[in-house]
Order: C-alpha cells, then structure tokens, then sequence
C-alpha cells in the first residue's frame, strides 16, 4: 500500500497522494524541503482540513491573525479546524511533511482528542501519542519522498483500522453543509438529526471541535474564496455575496474580515505576484488556503 508521487509543484516541494483506501480520510501529503534567503510570513485562512505538520529541520511560529495574542512556537504541529485565520512565520529555513485530513479522518486518527483541536494548535505527541517522535525521526532518515510517503500510508492505515468513526447523524448533517458550501438552515440539520439543536451543537463540537454554525462559516468561506480564484471576471461585492449566500455585501465583509483579518481586495491583493515564489501559494489541492505576506515585496 503505497501513495502516488505527484510531481513538484516548486524547487523544495513535492506532493504526494495517499493510498486509494485512505483517501476518504486522507486529502494528501506534502514534502517541502526551504532554504529561502529571508523570513517568511503566511496567511492560513480556515479551511475544512485538519494539518498534521512533521518538522525535521526549523520552526515555526503561529498566532491569531483577527485577535492576536502571543505566538506559540512549534516544530512539530498539530492544526485542527480554526475559525480565524493564522499567521504563521518561519526563519526561511524549515524542512519537513505535512498531512491534510479530513474532519472524519482526524476524529478517526485522534479519537475523542479531535473535538479538543477546534480552533488550537498542539503538539502531535500530545495528540497521536508519543511514538510519533520515532516516526518522525524515521521519516526524516528516509531518504526519499516517496519512501516517506509510503511510511505514511502504513502508519494511518494502522491508525484508521482501529479508530472510531462519526455518529450517523453528524455524517449526514457535515455532509449536507458541505453539498450547500454551509448554506443549509442549521434548522434544517435540526430537523434531519431528530436531534435538538443543543444536542446537534454538542456532537459537532465532540466530532469537528466546533459548532454547525462556525463550520458553515468556514465552507461558506471557501466557497467564497473559491469563486473569486477560478473567475476572470471577478464579481462586483453585491454579486459575489449573492453568489455565496451572504444577505449583501456588507455582511461579507463583516464576515471575511471576523474570519480573514482583511478584506476580500486585501486578501487577494497579497496572493498577486505568487506565481515567482519559491513555494506554492496554497497547502492543500484545489482549495484557497493562503496567502505569502513580506515575501520580497512579491
């Protein structure tokens, strides 16, 4: 059981597929190896993707990007759904791996852990236990990706064997935000459950670590940024907030700022020039997870 190389996206990054069998929990693999003359800055927006970063080499440091507070430094981390988006900073130096879960796939891997994550950072021994430490060093004396890639593969279908799997209900209903890019009424997930809507709230927060209100802010987000990406002809603000279901454009933009620290203009604005660096723009294939901020003054 082995994941497909893909093939670099950047000099220092490559991607990699999991297995067929994980990929209902597994979005993918990706191995960065930077050694970047200056310090590099990140906007991470929220997005429906737990990370698993696995450092071999350097650190980084995260913050809140709409209420910041002190930076916790990491080599190693674990990101579970946020809400907010981060800043995350390193020295220009960092190589390691990071794998891309889907909500269910992390509740699987981390059990009853996973709804600890909701809008934290953590240690990955704190998480997956303290044999991650030995993986790690193993993956890094690896000398390939794909090697590493298949390492992967074996150590979370190992994980995915054994761990829990969602309520029925929570499946149906992060389904059904998802189909609607987090649109539906959650009256209407109330409904479909059977359950009340404090009972709904509580098994999303056991299951994702945050309520269906919040986890239909981070679809209906992506959608959003997803919209202005793939079009030319970028819509007006009035047509993009009908497009993703916001009452005018004032509401989205109170909502992008609440969620991004910026405007959608501001945002995008960052992303220009991204084609020159170093490193893709976004983390995760097919979603806007990112902008590079202080990159050189690309």
């Amino acid at each position: 059981m082995t994941g497909n190389t893909l093939p670099k996206t950047a000099p220092g990054m490559v991607l990699g597929a999991p297995a067929v069998p994980l990929r209902r929990y597994v979005l993918g693999y990706r191995g960065y190896r930077l050694d970047l003359r200056q310090p590099r800055r990140r906007l991470e927006v929220p997005t429906d993707v737990v990370t698993v970063a696995l450092a071999f080499e350097g650190s980084m440091r995260l913050t809140d990007a709409v209420s910041p507070t002190p930076a916790a430094s990491f080599g190693s981390v674990v990101a579970g759904l946020r809400r907010t988006a981060t800043i995350a900073e390193h020295s220009g130096v960092l190589h390691g791996l990071a794998v891309s879960l889907t909500p269910q796939g992390a509740f699987r891997a981390f059990g009853p852990l996973a709804g600890d994550l909701g809008g934290q950072w953590a240690e990955p021994g704190d998480v997956l236990g303290p044999r991650l430490r030995a993986l790690t060093d193993r993956l890094a004396d690896t000398p390939s990706w794909p090697a590493r890639f298949a390492m992967l593969d074996g150590y979370f279908a190992a994980l995915f064997a054994y761990g829990p799997d969602w309520e029925p209900s929570v499946r149906w209903a992060w389904h059904r935000l998802r189909r609607s890019h987090g649109m539906v009424p959650i009256h209407t997930l109330v409904e479909g459950t059977g359950w009340s809507r404090r009972r709904l709230e509580l098994r999303f927060r056991e299951h994702l670590g945050l309520a269906p209100k919040q986890a239909a802010g981070i679809l209906r987000l992506q959608h959003t940024l997803g919209v202005l990406a793939a079009r030319e002809d970028r819509p007006t603000g009035a047509d993009l907030a009908v497009l993703c279901g916001y009452y005018d454009q004032s509401h989205l933009d109170r909502n992008f700022r609440g969620m991004v620290g910026c405007s959608p203009r501001e945002f995008l604005a960052s992303r220009s020039g991204a084609e020159a660096l170093p490193e893709p723009t976004d983390r995760v294939a097919g979603r806007v997870t990112s902008a590079v901020l202080d990159a050189g003054g690309a």
